[in-house]
This record gives structure tokens, sequence and C-alpha cells, in this order.
């Protein structure tokens, strides 16, 4: 009967507009789930078909399970997830910063399941997590430069979590190891070092196969995570321009470059004040801090584009570049700054957002856009600790590729949305999904991806232990949506 009423659903209800560009293609060396990797798949896109109806109309919450050392939680974790169980058990993992934790949704229910401490400090930020093909988690401890395979019993979903193996890493030769990793279509993880440093890394062997430096004093350092596309194309937006590298199976090589200033006008020299001055910056919402945001991919490799958001004071931009060939007859755009000069040629695109706020409450720039076809939404971060006057305010803007530019289809000012915002697609329709802050309350927002308008807000309560800091929300295979709190996990699900 559920199959039935589902099926009935997806023909009555309006269908996603997905059909152009094509979907993120399926890598099959991560776990065949919805949510296996931080931003849903390899092109970052932070986005969901699901054949169940997301429509959340009330929560529950589950303790983080973590070591009482750290207290109860401290910062939201990661989330992802393992494909489901023929019974419909589906395994959730999340990355607190002393460890790794397991739930369950079992007969419509979240549950803890088991939290495994690994050897971390707290000062280490060891966010960084994917699902391997065989449910096997690959998350840091980046106070021994290693990565760590972390797997369990699957026919058991409450069995106990244990490392498997360890892969250290050379800091002396590479650098240190960052939560910035991802594992390619041919099974190879690519991660970023604090150097900076890419190396690739083959998971079962725990090899390094190749590393390529990026030379700092050409602003290419970076601190966020990075797409990969099937052709082995990865894309960084640094401090002071946004690049690619190509990844063959063998060596890496620069792809392109394209100068770009991340962090707006008289912030161009930021580099020299050090990570740990930065991320106090970040958290305190300062100008001229970070390097934008993750970036996302639109389109095919050929004529797509990546967008990230910048950090440029008063407003943000979204800003698109072109993946590949540059069209020829492509004129570049004027610098928006001063229309006497012209932009890097590569730049596709340059929209100032409508509502980002990058000073003071936060810093709109670190939490990435999520991506649906050609659509992308933009939220704002009120960091860490937001209070009850958060700057509020959604936005989407589409990339048009006939008319080749930014154009903003909706802005919604009356929103907080303190997390990555995702977007699930289904027979209800097309979403926006994210928490904040609603005067002294926390509230979870649903947005219709097509208007911008409210469809449903739910009150979360006042305390604080359900605050997204800053993460991801995934989307279950039975349609519920699962996100890591300060203190609390939470699940919001159907009627």
């Amino acid at each position: 009967m559920k199959t039935l009423l589902i099926a009935l659903l997806t023909i009555l209800m309006p269908e996603c507009p997905v059909a152009q560009p094509p979907l993120p293609p399926v890598n099959r060396h991560l776990a065949q789930s919805t949510w296996p990797i931080y931003h849903a798949n390899n092109y970052a896109s932070a986005s969901v078909l699901s054949t169940p109806p997301i429509d959340p109309v009330a929560f529950q919450t589950v303790d983080n399970l973590t070591h009482r050392r750290f207290g109860a939680g401290n910062v939201s974790p990661w989330t992802v997830l393992r494909a489901p169980a023929a019974d419909g058990t589906q395994v959730v993992i999340t990355t607190p910063v002393n460890g790794i934790a397991k739930y369950v949704i079992e007969n419509g229910q979240l549950r803890g399941a088991d939290f495994l401490k690994l050897d971390r400090r707290f000062i280490d930020f060891d966010w960084g997590i994917l699902l391997l093909a065989d449910g096997s988690a690959l998350v840091t401890e980046k106070q021994h430069n290693r990565f760590a395979v972390v797997s369990d019993e699957r026919a058991d979903p409450r069995s106990r979590l244990t490392v498997s193996r360890r892969i250290p890493i050379d800091g002396d030769k590479y650098g240190a190891i960052t939560a910035h990793f991802t594992i390619g279509y041919d099974g190879t993880v690519v991660a970023l070092t604090e150097k900076p440093t890419l190396i690739a890394i083959d998971p079962r062997a725990g090899r390094i196969l190749a590393s390529l430096d990026l030379p700092k004093e050409l602003g290419l350092t970076s601190h966020n995570s990075f797409p990969i596309d099937e052709r082995g194309r990865m894309y960084f937006v640094g401090q002071q321009v946004m690049f690619a590298v190509d990844w063959n199976g063998q060596a890496f090589q620069m792809s392109w470059q394209s100068p770009y200033n991340m962090r707006g006008p008289g912030f161009e020299d930021e580099q020299h004040r050090g990570k740990l001055r930065d991320v106090i910056a970040v958290a305190r919402g300062e100008a001229g801090t970070g390097s934008g945001t993750t970036p996302s991919l639109i389109g095919d490799p050929k004529t797509g584009v990546v967008v990230v958001v910048d950090g440029h004071s008063p407003k943000n931009h979204l800003v698109a570049f072109w993946r590949d060939e540059i069209p020829a007859d492509w004129q570049p755009l004027p610098d928006p700054y001063d229309p006497k000069k012209n932009l890097d040629r590569r730049v596709a695109g340059v929209f100032a957002l409508p509502h980002s706020t990058p000073d003071g409450e936060g810093h709109s720039a670190e939490n990435s856009p999520a991506v649906l076809g050609n659509a992308v939404v933009i939220a704002q971060w009120a960091g860490f600790k937001p209070d009850g006057t958060p700057p509020k305010g959604v936005q989407r803007v589409d990339w048009d590729p006939k008319a080749r530019k930014l154009q903003l289809v909706w802005a919604n000012p009356d929103v907080h949305i303190n997390g990555v915002p995702t977007i699930g697609c289904g027979p209800m329709g097309s979403r926006v999904f994210g928490m904040g802050r609603d005067g002294d309350a926390y509230a979870y927002s649903i947005l219709d991806l097509g208007t911008g308008q409210l469809v449903r807000q739910i009150d979360l309560g006042n305390d604080e232990a359900v605050l997204d800091q800053g993460n991801q929300h995934v989307i279950a295979a039975d349609g519920s949506i699962i996100y890591g709190g300060k203190k609390k996990m939470v699940r919001l699900l159907g009627p």
C-alpha cells in the first residue's frame, strides 16, 4: 500500500525541474546512499532526489554520542548516510570532534548505536568524513597526521565500530592533513594539506600515489572542501585565485588559474595572520576572512560552470567560472569595483547577493550554496552562537546557460538558515530546508524552491542543543531529514 501511495503521489505532485543539466553522476566508490559525503555528492550540490515525500511536520532528538571529556557535543558534527538495508533500517554516521558516532533509523525512530573514541584534540577540527562503497568510514586523526578507516559488522546495524586500518601521512614531506578530502570516480582519495599540497592516496593499499605542491605566493591557500568531476578535475577556491587541478590516475596537473580576490578589496594580503587567527576572525564574522565557499558544479564538464560565494563586504557575490574551455566569443566582464577594468576572462558571472551580511553577526561566505540543476540557493551564516536577531535572508539565483548570466529568481528576507541549505526534490515538489534562529526560539524552515515562499516552520524550542552551527542536513531513504545539533542529533519527520 505504501509503495502504491508513493507511486500515485509521484504522478500527481509536481516534478523536479532538473531535466537539464543532468544530475551528478554516481560514484561507485562511495556508499550508494543519498548522502555518503559532506555535500551529498562529488559535485557538492547538497541536493537530493527522493522517492518518498520529504515533508516534515515534527521532530525528534537523540543525545549526541560523544566522550564526556568533551562535554555533550560542543560543536555540531558532519553527518553522512549508508545505503538502507533491505528491511528499511539505515545507518547514520557523524564525526564529533573526538571520535565517530553511529545512529540507526529503525521502526520509524532514530536511535543511538555506538561511539568510537579516536585519538584527537578538540582544536584540530577533525570533521571530514566520507563513506566508502563497503560502508566503512574514512576519517582523520590530525594529531598524528593520519587517516583512519572505521568499520563494523554490516549485517548488524548496532555492532561496535572499530578501526580496521590507519594510513599515516609523512608530515615533513607533504604537510599536515586537513579535514578536506574526497574520493574520485577512479577510487583515488585526494586530500589537501596545510602546506598546501594535494596528495593522491590508494585507500586500500594505504599508499600515496602522487602529490602536487600549491605555491602560497599565488594565493592558492584554501580552507574549503572541493568537488571533483567524472574526468578527475577538481575545483578549488583560494584566497586570491580560483583554480582547477586534473588527476589522470597517475599524476596531478594544474589545469587553469583564474585571479579573483575572494576576500574583497582591502584584504589582498591577509595570509600572514595565520590559520588560528583566521579561524577566530571567521567565527567573529570579521571582514576579509576565509577563502569563499566550497565550490559547487553546474552542468556538464565541457560547458558547465563552477560557482562559489565570495567574502566581499558589505555584500557577498555569487561568482561563476567556466569549468573547461572558455567560449570563443566570450568577452571579459567588468570589475564591479572598477568598471574601467575587466575581470579575468574565465569569470562567467558575478552577482551581488541581496541578503548577505558578512560583517559582525556572521560570515555568509562560510556556508556553501545548494544546487539543483541550474538553481543555486544561498543562505546566511550567523556564526557558532547566533543571537535572537541574526541576519536573515535566503535567495535563489539561477545560471542561465543560454543567456550565459546569473539571474535572481527570488529573495526571502524573513528566514534565517544557519547551515548549508539542503534541497530536496520529490513527490511534493522541490523544497529548501534548513534551521536557524527566530527570536528567542530555534526554528526549522521549509521553503518552496520555485517561489521562495515559506511552506512551513517547525518550532524546535529554546534549547541551544538543537542549534545547527553550520552543517548540512541529510535526507534519508525514508524522506526524513537529519542534522547534527550542538548537543543533539535532530530528525525531522513527516506526518
